[in-house]
C-alpha cells in the first residue's frame, strides 16, 4: 500500500523537502487563488524551471484543506499511456479492485472525495493525461488536480500558470551583498553554495560574480544548483568563465529555440567536456536504467571491454563528484540521475549506435532479478528481494515494456510471471495483469513458461472479482499442460483450482485438489508452493469441519516457514490461525495468533494484505469479548485499509458473512452514532498508532510540532519552522547549525529571515510566539 500518513488525519504522499524553498511566494499564492477557482491547474514552463519543486510546494502550503489527501503522482519514467491510470491507482493505493482499473473505475473512487492530485511531468504522455484529468473532474466535484508539463493539457476550465525563471539582479543596477537576498536567483545561489562549501560567504569580492552569474544562468534552478555543485573544483570566477566561453559557442543553435533551454544544454554540455571518456561512456549507459539503480545493476548492464566491471564503482564515485548522479539511500548505495540529465545521456547513446544493445542488456538484468526473486521467495533473503524489487519498479516497467515489444515471448512471458509475489504482496494486481495481458498476447509459444503466465493471470484475475476471466485463463493452463512433458509447475494448478473452489463454499470439492496439490510439492521439493497449500489446506479443513481440523497444517506451516527463513507465509498462516481459533471460541489464542501475524508481517516493508487480515481478525475478536469500543475503532482501520487498497473480502464468502455479522452486533450494542464515532477515530490513527492499539501497546509519543499553519502563512520555509522551533528551546545558533549539520552561517541567516518575516526583535519573541502558538503582533 502507497498511502502515507504525514500526522493525525492529514493523508498524502508529498515528499520531503531535502532542501530549503526558496522564493517563489508569489508563485504559491498564485497557485492557491487559481485553484481556488479552477479545478485544473496547470504550470507550464521549460525544462529544470522549477515546476515540479513548486508544485510540491503548493500542494504542502494546501494540505489541510484536502481531508483525503494531497497526492504527488511523479510520471516522468512512465512511458506506456496505458499504465497512467494504473499509475494513479496504485499510488492512491488501489491495487485490488474487483474489475480492471479504467478512468471510471477512479472517479467512482475519488467520487465525494476532497483530494488535491499532483500530476507531475505529464508533457509526454499529454493525451493520457488530459483524457484521465476530464473524467476524474466530471465525475468528482470535490477533486482538485494541479499538473505540471512543458505544455498545457488543453481542457476547457483549465488554468495554466508559466513559471518563469527566477528574479535576477538588474544588469544596469549595481548590487551589494546585503542586497542579494532580495532575489531568488542570488539567494537560491548562496544556499546552495553554502551546503557545498560551509565556510562559503558573500564578499564585496565576489559579489559581482555572483549576480553575473545567475544572469548568465538566467535565473533557472536546475543550472544554478548544476552549476554550484562545481564549487568542489572550481572557483565562482572559473564557473563564471567556462559558461560565458560556452554560451557564445552556441549562438548559431535554432533561433527558435527558448534561450534558457540552450543555457542548460550548454550546462550540460560542460559537464559532458568535463568526463573522461569512460565517465562518458557511462553515463550514456546509464540512461537506460529508469529511477535510480544500485551498482551490481551497472555492473551487469554497462560494462563490457571498453568499460570494465571493475572499473564502474570507481567511474560511478566520479560521476558523483561530478554531480552527474546522485547518491540515495541510507542502506545499500543507490544511484539517480536528474531527468534532463539521463535524457542528454540517452542521446548520446543513441548517437554511438548503442542503445538497443543496452536496453537488451537491461532488460536481460532485470528478468534475471525477478527470476532470482522467485527462486529464493522462500528462504532468509524474503525480505530484502521484496525490498529491491519495490525500489526497482520504474526499471521494472522499463525492462518489461522491451520484453512484450521487442524480446521473445518466453522472456516476456517468464518475466511478468517471475514478478508473482511482487504483484502479490505489494497488491499491484491491476499492474501484473497488464504487463500478462501484453506477454500471453504475443505469438504463443508451447511452453512451460506460458502455463505459468497463465496460471499466475488466473490468480491475479480471481483475486480481483472476475471469475469468468480466471477460469477461461486456468482452463487455458490445464489444456496446455497436458500437451507438455512433466514439470514443476503443473503442481500449481491444482492449488489455484482448488482454492477457486473454496472461496464460494465448495469444500468438498476443493479439498481433493489441494491434497493432490500438496503430495505433489512435497514430492518435488518445492516449499513454496508447500507453504502455499499447507495455508490453504489448513483454512479450508477449519472451515469444511470442526476448526481445529486445520490447526495441524496451519502448525505445520508455520514451522516450515520459520525453519526456511522467510516471513511472509508465516504472517498469512497465522491469520489463517487467528481466524479458526476466533471460530472455535479461543479467543486469547486468536488474538495471540493475529498479534503474531501482525507483527511477523510488519517486517516486510510496505506489505498491508496480511497486515488488513489481522487488524480484521482482532476486530472480530473484540467483538465477541464484548470490548464494542475496540472493535468499531479496529473496523474503521480494515475499512480504511480495504478502501486504500480498493479490495474487500467478497471474493471469500464466509469471510464477508462474519465481517457484516461483526459490523451488525457491534453497531447494535454501541448505537448508530457512537459506531460510527469510533469507526471514525480507527481510520485516523497513523500506521504506527495503528499497530500500537492492535498490539496493546502505548502508542508512540507525538513530538509538538510549531504551528506550521500559521508560520506557512507567514512564508516561513519547513527548514525555518524548524529552526523557529529550535529558538524556542534555547540553542543558540552555533548549536542550531550543529543539530541541522548546516554552517553556522547558514543557522545565522535562518534566524536573520525569521524575525524578518515575523516582525520580531529577539528570539525570545519567537519562543513566546511558539509556545502560545498565536501569531507575532501586528506592527
Amino acid at each position: 500500500m502507497s498511502t502515507a500518513t504525514t500526522r493525525r488525519g492529514t493523508v498524502g504522499n508529498l515528499p520531503a523537502e531535502l532542501t530549503s524553498f526558496v522564493g517563489r511566494r508569489q508563485e504559491v499564492t498564485g497557485v492557491r487563488r487559481m485553484l481556488s477557482t479552477s479545478r485544473l491547474v496547470t504550470l507550464t514552463g521549460s525544462g529544470g524551471v522549477g515546476k515540479t519543486r513548486l508544485a510540491q510546494r503548493a500542494g504542502a502550503d494546501l494540505r489541510r484543506l484536502f481531508p483525503h489527501g494531497v497526492w504527488f503522482i511523479g510520471l516522468a519514467e512512465l512511458h506506456d499511456p496505458d499504465l497512467v491510470v494504473v499509475t494513479v491507482g496504485e499510488t492512491l493505493g488501489l491495487r485490488e479492485d474487483t474489475v480492471r482499473l479504467d478512468p471510471a473505475g477512479l472517479a467512482d473512487f475519488l467520487a465525494g472525495q476532497q483530494v488535491l492530485l499532483i500530476l507531475d511531468n505529464c508533457e509526454h504522455l499529454v493525451g493520457a493525461c488530459a483524457a484521465l484529468a476530464e473524467t476524474l473532474l466530471r465525475s468528482c466535484p470535490e477533486l482538485r488536480i494541479l499538473a505540471t508539463s512543458r505544455q498545457a493539457l488543453r481542457l476547457d476550465g483549465e488554468a495554466t500558470l508559466a513559471v518563469h525563471p527566477l528574479s535576477v539582479p538588474d544588469p544596469a543596477v549595481a548590487c551589494s551583498p546585503t542586497e542579494l537576498q532580495r532575489y531568488e536567483s542570488t539567494s537560491l545561489l548562496i544556499e546552495r553554495a553554502t551546503a557545498v562549501l560551509p565556510d562559503f560567504q558573500v564578499t564585496e569580492a565576489n559579489c559581482a560574480t555572483i549576480v553575473r552569474l545567475c544572469q548568465a544562468l538566467e535565473g533557472m534552478p536546475l543550472a544554478i544548483e548544476l552549476a554550484v555543485a562545481r564549487l568542489r573544483v572550481l572557483s565562482l570566477d572559473q564557473i563564471l568563465d567556462r559558461l560565458t566561453d560556452r554560451y557564445q559557442l552556441l549562438t548559431t543553435g535554432p533561433r527558435n529555440a527558448p534561450q534558457r533551454q540552450q543555457t542548460l544544454r550548454a550546462l550540460i554540455d560542460w559537464s559532458w567536456d568535463l568526463c573522461s571518456e569512460e565517465e562518458r561512456i557511462l553515463w550514456s549507459r546509464v540512461s537506460v536504467f529508469s529511477g535510480g539503480f544500485e551498482l551490481d545493476a551497472a555492473e551487469a548492464v554497462c560494462a563490457d571491454e571498453r568499460v570494465p566491471s571493475e572499473t564502474i564503482l570507481d567511474l560511478i564515485a566520479s560521476l558523483v563528484e561530478k554531480s552527474v548522479l546522485i547518491r540515495a539511500g541510507n542502506g545499500t548505495a543507490r544511484y539517480q540521475i536528474l531527468e534532463v540529465t539521463r535524457e542528454y545521456g540517452s542521446a548520446r547513446l543513441s548517437a554511438a549506435g548503442e542503445y538497443e544493445a543496452m536496453a537488451h542488456r537491461h532488460c536481460r538484468w532485470f528478468a534475471g532479478l525477478a527470476a532470482h526473486a522467485d527462486r529464493i521467495w522462500v528462504g532468509p533473503q524474503q525480505t530484502a528481494v521484496m525490498q529491491r524489487l519495490r525500489h526497482e519498479g520504474a526499471n521494472l516497467r522499463v525492462a518489461l515494456e522491451y520484453a512484450t515489444t521487442s524480446g521473445p515471448p518466453e522472456t516476456a512471458l517468464r518475466f511478468a510471471a517471475d514478478l508473482q509475489n511482487h504483484w502479490f504482496v505489494r497488491g499491484y494486481f491491476s499492474e501484473g495483469r497488464h504487463w500478462l495481458d501484453r506477454a500471453l498476447a504475443m505469438p504463443a509459444p508451447r511452453h512451460w513458461t506460458r502455463v505459468k503466465a497463465l496460471r499466475v493471470a488466473a490468480w491475479i484475475a480471481g483475486i480481483q472479482g472476475d471469475a469468468d476471466r480466471a477460469g477461461a485463463l486456468l482452463a487455458d493452463a490445464v489444456a496446455l499442460a497436458e500437451a507438455l512433458p512433466p514439470s514443476p509447475e503443473r503442481a500449481y494448478l491444482p492449488l489455484i483450482e482448488g482454492i477457486f473452489r473454496m472461496w464460494p463454499g465448495d469444500y468438498a470439492e476443493a479439498l481433493p485438489l489441494l491434497e493432490q496439490a500438496l503430495v505433489a510439492f512435497r514430492a518435488l521439493k518445492i516449499r513454496n508452493g508447500e507453504l502455499w497449500t499447507l495455508i490453504v489446506l489448513g483454512l479450508c479443513r477449519g472451515l469444511a469441519g470442526q476448526p481445529s481440523s486445520g490447526y495441524p497444517d496451519l502448525t505445520a506451516a508455520k514451522d516450515l516457514g520459520a525453519a526456511s527463513g522467510e516471513v511472509w507465509w508465516q504472517s498469512f498462516g497465522l491469520w489463517a490461525l487467528s481466524v479458526l481459533r476466533w471460530r472455535d471460541d479461543d479467543y486469547a489464542g486468536a488474538t495471540a495468533a493475529a498479534r503474531d501475524s501482525l507483527t511477523i508481517g510488519k517486517a516486510v516493508e510496505g506489505e498491508q494484505f496480511t497486515v488488513g487480515l489481522a487488524v480484521e481478525s482482532l476486530a472480530w475478536i473484540a467483538a465477541r469479548e464484548l470490548r464494542d469500543e475496540r472493535s468499531a475503532m479496529l473496523l474503521g482501520v480494515s475499512r480504511r485499509m480495504w478502501q486504500e487498497m480498493h479490495t474487500s473480502l467478497a471474493p471469500f464468502r464466509i469471510l464477508q458473512k462474519w465481517h457484516d455479522e461483526v459490523v451488525v452486533e457491534v453497531r447494535s450494542r454501541l448505537g448508530a452514532a457512537t459506531f460510527s464515532a469510533a469507526t471514525r477515530r480507527g481510520a485516523d490513527l497513523s500506521d504506527a498508532d495503528v499497530v500500537a492499539m492492535a498490539l496493546e501497546r502505548q502508542p508512540r509519543a507525538r513530538v509538538p510540532e510549531p504551528p506550521a499553519d500559521a508560520a506557512a502563512d507567514l512564508g516561513l520555509t519547513r527548514r525555518e519552522r524548524e529552526v523557529a522551533a529550535l529558538i524556542a528551546q534555547g540553542l543558540s545558533n552555533k548549536d542550531i547549525a550543529t543539530r541541522l549539520v548546516v554552517a553556522q552561517r547558514t543557522a545565522e541567516g535562518h534566524v536573520e529571515n525569521i524575525l524578518s518575516k515575523l516582525g520580531f526583535t529577539s528570539r525570545t519573541q519567537v519562543a513566546s510566539w511558539l509556545a502560545g502558538q498565536g501569531r507575532p503582533p501586528r506592527t
